[in-house]
């Protein structure tokens, strides 16, 4: 099943968040980057994946939450917060 396999293969990521605001996703297998994404106007500082491996949560300086698809790595929602 191509899910499975998605998912199993996510479960190699590691997703982590910088000061610049980008989100990095490298495999945890290797150690190579597999993605820069310019995620953020300010310091990321906190990164979650949802229960599924679906989404990736990141929340910033900026004050944002956004969403982005694991797959495509497209930004699906931006969440405003005090």
């Amino acid at each position: 099943d191509r899910h499975l396999e998605k998912r199993q293969r996510r479960t190699q990521e590691l997703a982590a968040g910088t000061r610049e605001g980008k989100l990095l996703i490298y495999d945890s297998a290797t150690g190579s980057n597999l993605q820069t994404l310019d995620a953020h106007g300010d310091c990321i500082n906190c990164v979650a994946y949802s229960f599924d491996n679906s989404t990736i949560a990141t929340a910033s300086d900026d004050c944002t939450v956004r969403l982005w698809n694991a797959d495509t790595y497209a930004c699906l929602h931006t969440l405003q917060h005090d």
